[in-house]
């Protein structure tokens, strides 16, 4: 974070954007939707499962799979299905399993400033392959301190139909390179801040139990989100420009529960880093 801030307050004292007279021509909000992905991450997570354990585990290696099924950059799911006829399908090419969806709004009097709201769908999974993680806590046989498996005790756990950031952001950007159509400038270097709500969609199976322990979309209070976003965008016409950025984020996942009558509560915190690039229409 502080390398972020450190850029931003160089880019501002090297590039500073004067406010163009004929502002009052400028468009100044933007539409835009990106692809990306997110990189492996280590995660905090405890299960408080009343009669059995309340555990927490500490650095839990987990993967964002943000390519499959096909393993690509770019939507390939969408072609296959649409000349199937299958719309809903070829539709959701663009929803997994990695996507963003964001408006921002620049302000007419300060162009260089916005502030926007922004939606970032994203999964984390713990693999297969068994890993020995530091866990603490009380299970049914006493008191637990030490290195174990975390699959003794999970069978397995994900986030796969997202941790789903909702979150409302501040933009600082510098226009640079305008022309009389893209009075904005054709590059457009930002850096975002951005922090709101998280809607996970936990799915858990225990050891030891046939059934799935969470699976819905559990909306609360609780569960929230920090972000940092460090881009460019590249604006080549009035209405429509690409753009490519590195975000941070932080999630912390504090009210999620069990599903089936069960009693108890489920916990997770991690970092994330992302790569995201995507497209906007500009008004």
């Amino acid at each position: 974070m502080n390398i972020l801030l450190s850029f931003l307050s160089t880019f501002i004292i090297l590039f500073p954007s004067p406010v163009k007279k004929d502002v009052h021509k400028m468009t100044l909000n933007y539409v835009e939707y990106n692809r990306g992905m997110s990189f492996p991450t280590r995660a905090w997570i405890r299960i408080n499962y009343p009669g059995y354990f309340d555990l927490t585990f500490h650095d839990v290696y987990m993967k964002g799979y943000s390519f499959y099924p096909d393993d690509s950059i770019l939507p390939n799911a969408f072609l296959s299905p649409l000349l199937q006829g299958k719309i809903g399908d070829a539709i959701g090419a663009f929803t997994e399993p990695y996507y963003g969806i964001r408006f921002y709004h620049f302000f007419k009097k300060k162009p260089n400033f916005g502030i926007g709201f922004e939606f970032v769908h994203l999964k984390v999974f713990i693999p297969d392959e068994d890993q020995q993680v530091y866990t603490t806590g009380v299970d049914e046989n006493g008191p637990v301190d030490e290195w174990k498996s975390a699959h003794e005790y999970i069978s397995s756990f994900n986030v796969s139909h997202g941790v789903n950031h909702l979150s409302l952001s501040l933009v600082y950007r510098i226009m640079l390179f305008p022309t009389e159509k893209i009075l904005a400038g054709k590059l457009q270097p930002y850096f975002a801040v951005s922090a709101g709500t998280c809607i996970p969609h936990p799915q858990l199976r225990l050891v030891g139990s046939a059934e799935s322990k969470a699976f819905s979309y559990q909306a609360d209070f609780s569960n929230f989100n920090f972000g940092a976003n460090l881009g460019a965008r590249f604006q080549f016409s009035k209405h429509f420009g690409m753009y490519f950025e590195y975000k941070y984020t932080q999630s912390y996942l504090r009210g999620m529960r069990f599903d089936n009558g069960e009693e108890g509560t489920i916990q997770m915190r991690f970092p994330a880093h992302h790569l995201a690039w995507g497209l906007s229409y500009i008004f």
